[in-house]
């Protein structure tokens, strides 16, 4: 993850996030918001598909959400791992880089009006490519980027949680903006901040 928060790309599209929201008094998309996002994504597949054992938290051989995460694009679960932690570092690297990545684009939306996930997903394959990550593992991210305005029963896993996170992020029910935000009717976080 260190890569991609040095990354000259996008390190440049944060930048041009802030100065596209620099007056911005709703939500920003800085990040702060990124960096929360890919957290609670990872503590919702972490709730919903890990088990607990002892003080460690591992993922589970042929555990469903992990095994749906990293085999959108083909991945398989290494049995030879079964002992350590394999499955859940593969998921974690695509969760906390899908996090990251998910609003690099904020600022094109801002510039011409192009939807900022098409943009984004477009976008994040130069920064994975650059950091490491391969064709399927690109896929499975660039695809929750895409996803992550809508998420609906038709987006991938990953997107589907990205989505989810990326309302949950939001300190609704403290923002003194919320009698202006049209989102506030549809926002878990309008009563009680949940992470």
């Amino acid at each position: 993850m260190n890569r991609i928060l040095n990354d000259s790309r996008y390190k440049e599209c944060v930048e041009r996030n802030a100065v596209c929201e620099r007056s911005r008094r709703f939500c920003r998309h800085d990040l702060r918001h990124m960096l929360d996002v890919a957290r609670i994504t990872y503590m919702l597949v972490l709730e919903e598909g890990c088990s607990v054992s002892g003080t460690a938290v591992t993922g589970v051989p042929g555990d469903p959400v992990l095994l749906k995460i990293l085999g959108g694009a083909g991945i398989k679960y290494d049995a030879a791992a079964a002992g350590g932690p394999g499955l859940l570092v593969q998921a974690r690297e695509l969760i906390y880089a899908a996090g990251l990545l998910h609003d690099m684009a904020r600022w094109v939306e801002y510039e011409t009006g192009e939807d900022h996930a098409a943009a984004g997903a477009r976008m994040a394959g130069e920064v994975l490519d650059r950091v490491g990550f391969n064709t399927a593992e690109q896929k499975i991210i660039s695809t929750a980027i895409s996803e992550h305005r809508t998420g609906g029963p038709d987006a991938s896993l990953l997107g589907q949680y990205i989505c989810r996170a990326d309302d949950l992020v939001r300190p609704c029910s403290r923002c003194a903006a919320r009698d202006e935000c049209y989102k506030i009717s549809r926002m878990e976080t309008a009563g009680m901040l949940l992470y």
